[in-house]
């Protein structure tokens, strides 16, 4: 089954073309196990504005924010500041696929939730078209995305714009509980 997309939000000038593939070799270290893995918080993006590294606030991994309360955080690459509603739901996951380049320059990590994230999931992103989410680890965003369609098949596939953030993505996302 073909993983439902979301649309991650490109720099400007970036586009998607059908180009060809280009094979870029992984670390080992980015399959993750198909048990134990953590929770993923999703958190609504209220808003999100490029910044530059230092206006970026301190995170502590050991003392997260409330999931009721709004996160003030940026993304892994600290460029973009986000405002987060309160956490909507945390998705289970079975397995973090390893990166797999989908073009030269984009990279695809694929999530696999348990059944019962993925319904909830699923009737979430079909109520939430068009909604822009952030997925959470460490009171950090691992990727937001923009919902583009209903997300049915318990996959959930985000892209990357180089094989260092994929690699990244997926040790994040496949981190052991």
């Amino acid at each position: 089954m073909i993983p439902a997309r979301l649309a991650t939000a490109l720099p400007v000038g970036a586009t998607i073309c059908g180009c060809h593939s280009t094979q870029h070799q992984f670390s080992p270290a980015t399959s993750t196990s198909t048990a134990g893995i953590r929770p993923s918080p999703v958190r609504p993006v209220q808003k999100s504005q490029p910044t530059p590294p230092a206006t970026c606030p301190a995170v502590n991994a050991n003392a997260p924010i409330a999931p009721t309360n709004v996160l003030v955080t940026c993304d892994l690459g600290r460029a973009t500041l986000y405002t987060l509603a309160p956490e909507t739901m945390q998705l289970v996951l079975k397995r973090v696929e390893p990166p797999k380049a989908l073009t030269s320059d984009f990279y695809e990590v694929t999530l696999t939730m348990d059944p019962a994230s993925a319904t909830p999931w699923a009737s979430y992103t079909a109520a939430h078209l068009r909604d822009h989410v952030a997925f959470i680890r460490d009171d950090l965003v691992l990727d937001a995305p923009i919902i583009e369609e209903p997300v049915t098949s318990g996959r959930i596939a985000l892209t990357t714009q180089t094989p260092q953030a994929a690699d990244q993505l997926a040790q994040l996302a496949g981190r052991p509980a």
